[in-house]
């Protein structure tokens, strides 16, 4: 696979040969890259802060530059992250999202204020734009994000949509364009599991010292009104089956979305044996949520696919990252 490099959309140097290279993709975050390689006139030609490295679909700031010399080998190292980092370079003070306004309109509407017509022009990106993709599912509460940078608050807004977000860089167009992305979910068609002779190298865990599955929101007194204390979640749960935490002052909404944080945790890890069976980006994507199944453990978990991080060196890997953080998934050819 080879690297592109581009200074303001233009092409100034093709990476062949390289020793080695690690790039990641994220639905709903920022990937990064690790090229590694021998060729100096590449090295002086690549300039921090303005070159772009474009690998497939992807493309990378170039951000850290390291040069080491030992007896046998001069080696050349650039790192950098995805380009969708730069919806981190502008924040806001507040962000509010009101009832009935679509996810996706919110995301656009934060990226439309704070890089290509805010108030203050100097925070405008001129090759910014966005591209609307009709995603429809609409905010049922209104929310305030406090004060934060952009990237961290269309994070959380994504998630509440059930999609995901990136920046494009669009050679053609001469665009960097900022699109939420929709996911699918394939568990019902792609499962991975010990049954299916797909998966090798399990590794498999529970986590529930954080797990609550009652949750009291109280509401203090006022002069119109006396207070609350509401139990939400699995209120006929009993005995040693029920854990409780409390709440002040928030919406049931949100309670119930926090709840969600609180359930038990599925940790597992895999290696996807290579096979014809299910082929990334074609029988999958990044987003999409499919099945992982072990016999011993009585393992079902359906889970998105959050980050996909590929290794070229002498062969090729591809690492897969569950939603907890926990699951992964390794793939070898």
């Amino acid at each position: 696979m080879r690297v592109d490099i581009y200074s303001d959309f233009t092409l100034k140097d093709i990476l062949q040969s390289y020793s080695s290279i690690q790039f990641s993709e994220c639905i709903r975050d920022v990937g990064d890259i690790q090229l590694s390689f021998t060729d100096g006139e590449v090295y002086k030609n690549i300039k921090v802060t303005e070159d772009v490295l474009v690998v497939g679909n992807n493309a990378y700031l170039a951000e850290n530059k390291h040069k080491t010399d030992s007896k046998d080998l001069r080696k050349y190292e650039i790192t950098g992250r995805h380009i969708t980092s730069i919806l981190s370079w502008r924040c806001v003070k507040g962000f509010e999202v009101p009832v009935g306004e679509t996810y996706e309109d919110a995301c656009i509407r934060l990226v439309q204020e704070n890089f290509i017509s805010p108030e203050d022009t100097r925070r405008k990106i001129d090759c910014l734009a966005v591209r609307k993709n009709n995603l429809s599912a609409k905010n049922t509460v209104k929310r305030i994000y406090e004060a934060n940078d952009c990237l961290s608050i269309l994070k959380f807004i994504s998630k509440l949509g059930g999609f995901g977000f990136r920046l494009e860089y669009d050679i053609q167009g001469k665009k960097l364009v900022f699109c939420c992305v929709p996911v699918s979910d394939r568990s019902s068609t792609v499962i991975f599991g010990d049954k299916f002779n797909n998966i090798s190298e399990t590794d498999i865990y529970e986590e529930t010292s954080d797990y609550k599955n009652v949750a009291y929101l109280y509401t203090e007194p006022t002069e119109t009104e006396e207070e609350s204390y509401t139990a939400y979640g699995k209120t006929d749960a009993e005995g040693f089956l029920r854990r409780e935490y409390v709440e002040k002052g928030s919406s049931a909404e949100d309670l119930l979305e926090g709840l969600k944080e609180k359930s038990k945790t599925t940790g597992a890890e895999f290696v996807i044996l290579n096979s014809e069976q299910y082929q990334y980006n074609k029988d999958y994507f990044l987003g999409d949520t499919v099945l992982l199944t072990d016999t011993d453990s009585s393992l079902s978990l359906a889970k998105p696919i959050e980050k996909v991080t590929h290794f070229y060196e002498k062969t090729y890997e591809m690492e897969i990252t569950y939603g907890d953080a926990i699951p992964t998934i390794f793939t070898k050819k």
